[in-house]
């Protein structure tokens, strides 16, 4: 059992049921190549890479959940805004109402991996199709407990990048303090 089980257990009082993730929304993929980005470009341009990249048109203005198709299979990015997509990014949209986007999120980035590392399909790279991720498993409580795990979630994920900062800039001055003497 995950964490994000564990917590959803601990705080609900109701049944938890579990749905397809294609029963939870609209699941679509871009249409563009990755080269198609453009340095400095008005819009986010979400492609299989870490980073985002950024250009000039946009296909979508909503709040969206993206998942890479390849390179990074499984990675989850939350986005809320006008972007654009490459065809190999997975393209999350149109949520049921009793879905808290921000929860799924978190289910996704907490579970997807490990069911994409069994049901992934391989070439030259490794890459997921539409069918597996549309029946991948999430848990879903009742939208007041996934109101709540949102909340504890977004404050730790808060927290440890506030650490993380002072850790580094900690770290920076120990290094120049080290040069130093």
């Amino acid at each position: 059992m995950s964490k994000l089980e564990e917590l959803i257990q601990k705080l609900c009082t109701k049944g938890v049921v579990y749905k397809r993730l294609g029963e939870t929304c609209k699941i679509e993929t871009g249409k563009l190549n990755a080269n198609s980005a453009v340095n400095g470009g008005e819009y986010a341009f979400f492609t299989t890479a870490k980073e985002v990249s950024r250009i000039d048109t946009y296909r979508w203005d909503t709040e969206a959940l993206l998942i890479a198709g390849n390179a990074n299979v499984g990675d989850v990015k939350h986005y809320v805004g006008k972007f654009e997509a490459y065809q190999r990014t997975y393209v999350l949209t149109e949520f049921d109402k009793n879905i808290n986007v921000r929860f799924l999120y978190y289910s996704l980035c907490n579970n997807l991996k490990t069911y994409l590392s069994m049901n992934k399909n391989e070439a030259a790279m490794t890459y997921i199709v539409l069918g597996t991720l549309e029946n991948f498993m999430i848990p879903v409580p009742p939208i007041e407990v996934q109101h709540e795990i949102v909340r504890i979630l977004d404050n730790f994920t808060e927290l440890t990048a506030e650490l993380t900062a002072e850790l580094t800039t900690e770290l920076t001055a120990r290094k120049k303090q080290y040069e130093f003497y």
